[in-house]
């Protein structure tokens, strides 16, 4: 098993990079939109995606990172991505070194510490529909555009979640660079995306607290 720290940042966040490489966390990038090209410096542990590196290009951004782990010489060994925010998780070495002590690991592909959900069908997030608004530039897609694509039960990114490789490639079949038009006029919450994708392919989420500092309790 080798599972692959994954941090969502972006160019406007870059005061935060030396903080979390400086960890000794040999597992680690850090993922940022916003270039020309799409690269991986191994030196920085930055990967650098061509797609939009502001609010409304997070979808996008999760989706170009999988894939580039999924077909990237540097990570073919990668068993899993912990997929953790910036500015929102608090993690040292040891949390990371600890979850290789999770049993759920071994049976379960959607793993994290907050489960969004309740207890009755149709599933709802009281909210959100609008909840990107004042979060996206006013000429943009998503600019007072409610969101419309349903809800199904996903673990909330601010709180980190795990994803194995099996996952990442349900992901990747459904979305990845071929169909990302469709993907920008279709999805404004990426976290909530994992959770729609993977509930169609039968994978759904488990709630295990492994210790990592989020932004919600």
């Amino acid at each position: 098993m080798k599972i692959l720290v994954t941090v969502l940042s972006c160019k406007k966040h870059e005061h935060l990079w030396e903080k979390i490489t400086s960890k000794d966390i040999e597992n680690l990038i850090i993922f940022i939109g916003g270039s020309d090209e799409t690269y991986y410096d191994k030196k920085t542990k930055i990967l650098h995606l061509k797609c939009n590196d502001k609010y409304d290009g997070l979808p996008e951004k999760m989706i170009l990172m999988m894939e580039y782990i999924l077909h990237s010489i540097h990570f073919s060994d990668v068993t899993h991505i912990i997929k953790i925010d910036d500015h929102d998780n608090v993690f040292t070495k040891e949390n990371i070194d600890h979850l290789y002590n999770i049993n759920e690991l071994q049976e379960y592909h959607y793993i994290g510490q907050k489960l969004n959900n309740t207890t009755s069908f149709p599933w709802t997030w009281h909210d959100g529909n609008t909840y990107h608004y004042g979060k996206v530039e006013s000429n943009t897609y998503w600019h007072d555009r409610c969101y419309s694509g349903g809800y199904l039960p996903w673990l909330d990114g601010g709180c980190s979640y795990i994803l194995s490789k099996e996952a990442i490639k349900c992901i990747f079949s459904w979305y990845n660079s071929s169909n990302l038009e469709e993907l920008r006029e279709s999805e404004i919450f990426e976290d909530l995306m994992m959770g729609k994708i993977l509930y169609h392919h039968d994978i759904f989420p488990k709630l295990v607290n492994y210790n990592i500092i989020g932004d919600k309790q």
